[in-house]
């Protein structure tokens, strides 16, 4: 009995090294590519995109004391009835700083007027050759744009939301 136990003990190893060395994944060629299953259900809507952000930028302008109009045509209605402006100064430094821009504790330059295809700033200098960026956000407040408060964020943060070259 001992004898006969050894023997199936010897036999069934015998049985497993022989199945674990004979079979290998890289025996054998592939099989054909079956054929194409059936369309899937349409998914939900993803989240808006930056389709509706305009960057408008002005370089080499002057400003003169008072009253300074910018042409934006892309400027719509819509934006106007419903959406964000936002308007930045490129400083010395060759940093973006949002307006208003604030010296000795006065507001130096302001958007003063908002109306469709025109933006008015306000100054109380002039100056030559600066640039200005204008971020027009159009008013559809779902997805992604509907809790930001884009007034509180710094140029680079709402270049970069948006994805945005600056």
């Amino acid at each position: 009995m001992k004898n006969t136990f050894v023997k199936t003990k010897l036999f069934l190893m015998g049985i497993c090294a022989v199945l674990t060395l004979s079979c290998s994944s890289e025996d054998g060629n592939d099989g054909a590519i079956g054929p194409q299953g059936i369309q899937g259900e349409q998914g939900p809507d993803g989240e808006d995109g930056n389709a509706n952000v305009t960057s408008i930028l002005f370089e080499d302008q002057t400003i003169l004391i008072g009253n300074n109009d910018f042409a934006i045509p892309q400027l719509t209605q819509e934006i106007f009835d419903n959406g964000v402006v936002l308007a930045y100064l490129k400083g010395t430094d060759g940093s973006w700083q949002p307006l208003p821009l604030i010296q000795e504790g006065n507001i130096a330059l302001d958007i003063d007027r908002i109306s469709v295809g025109n933006i008015r700033l306000t100054a109380t200098f002039t100056s030559l050759n600066l640039n200005f960026r204008f971020i027009l956000i159009k008013g559809n407040l779902t997805g992604k744009n509907a809790e930001m408060d884009f007034s509180k964020m710094s140029y680079v943060e709402v270049m970069d939301y948006f994805g945005l070259e600056h």
